[in-house]
């Protein structure tokens, strides 16, 4: 934990990056969603293409905002923990 610390400070790890994680089920998962997006759409008129897509553009900001809440509930265990350590 020392060393991470020590890189942090010293610039060699940055906050923002994140590396990536590629899980084979998730790649699995989107090239479904691909694929049946695919063919829904080609069922479909103009305007129901439209709602589709409107559909799937709330969907993921509605994940995104997920995302978010997943990253803050996460930093807060974090920080909780550190004051366990720090106190004991």
């Amino acid at each position: 934990m020392y060393s991470t610390l020590i890189n942090l400070f010293n610039g060699k790890i940055s906050p923002w990056e994140r590396p990536p994680i590629d899980f084979p089920k998730r790649r699995e998962c989107n090239k479904e969603f691909a694929k049946l997006k695919e063919q829904f759409n080609e069922s479909l008129n103009e305007h129901e293409k439209e709602l589709l897509d409107k559909l799937i553009m709330v969907q993921a900001s509605e994940h995104e905002y997920g995302e978010y809440n997943a990253f803050i509930s996460g930093f807060r265990l974090a920080a909780r923990l550190m004051v366990d350590v720090y106190h004991n």
